[in-house]
């Protein structure tokens, strides 16, 4: 068969089961969602998502560069924490109601409109959980595929007014893949993930590897570590130069560094 007439043949058998397609009964994505909470801890898991310490390597596929980075969390409080040969230490967080960031490049910084609302919602366990409360409308619309893998695409508006889509495995039900736009100090840039290797860490069950895609560059992000114990509250103080950039903005002490 040649190409052309293989081409054609997938041509033809695409517009005879469009109509089955659209034909068939979509499951809920609320019944999704839930399904895969359930599927990777539960609810009473999941309120506490983020919470611990989490370790994280990182590889950026175009130059080879591999990194590692780490995460704190306790309650609502988050902390980033990479180092990047040559350039330095990139750092980010949440703490007190101040979303912040520092890097050789942009230096300390108090963020701001929607980069800074992506930092709070990254702290919100309800996001994770998929609380009602936040979203504002989610719907299944059709099958679509992660990477050669079945799944159905859920497209969600958030109460924030973001919105992101989602596709779990029609097989195992779990979240294959994710859509969105990520506020970062180039702009916003939109993000397509790939997870995979579901692996248990403790009580909950999270994709040990994730492939990312955005503005033309490919991260392959493994999960090494996950510990579940809330880090001690000191570790979420302000450094003191983003400490001084809020006594500036606000006139009032708002935690610093010891």
């Amino acid at each position: 068969m040649t190409r052309f007439a293989r081409t054609a043949l997938a041509f033809g058998l695409a517009l005879s089961l469009a109509p089955l397609a659209q034909a068939a009964d979509l499951p809920d994505a609320r019944r999704l969602i839930d399904a895969h909470i359930a599927a990777t801890g539960g609810k009473e898991v999941y309120a506490k998502y983020g919470e611990g310490t989490t370790k994280v390597q990182m590889e950026i596929v175009e130059n080879g560069m591999k990194l590692d980075m780490t995460l704190y969390g306790r309650g609502s409080d988050r902390l980033s924490v990479m180092s990047i040969p040559g350039a330095g230490d990139f750092r980010s967080g949440y703490s007190g109601g101040v979303a912040w960031g520092m890097d050789p490049m942009n230096g300390p910084r108090l963020l701001e409109g929607k980069e800074r609302d992506q930092q709070i919602e990254q702290s919100d366990a309800r996001i994770a959980l998929h609380d009602p409360a936040v979203i504002a409308s989610a719907k299944t619309v059709g099958l679509s595929d992660s990477e050669g893998r079945p799944c159905y695409r859920v497209e969600i508006k958030w109460v924030s007014g973001r919105e992101s889509a989602e596709c779990y495995g029609t097989e195992d039900g779990l979240l294959l893949s994710s859509e969105s736009t990520v506020t970062t100090p180039m702009g916003d840039l939109k993000q397509v993930s790939h997870m995979s290797d579901y692996k248990a860490f403790g009580a909950i069950k999270v994709p040990a590897k994730t492939k990312s895609q955005a503005a033309g560059m490919t991260q392959l992000i493994t999960i090494v570590s996950i510990d579940p114990t809330a880090p001690d509250a000191t570790l979420f103080a302000l450094p003191t130069a983003i400490d001084a950039l809020v006594k500036k903005q606000t006139g009032t002490q708002a935690g610093s560094e010891k």
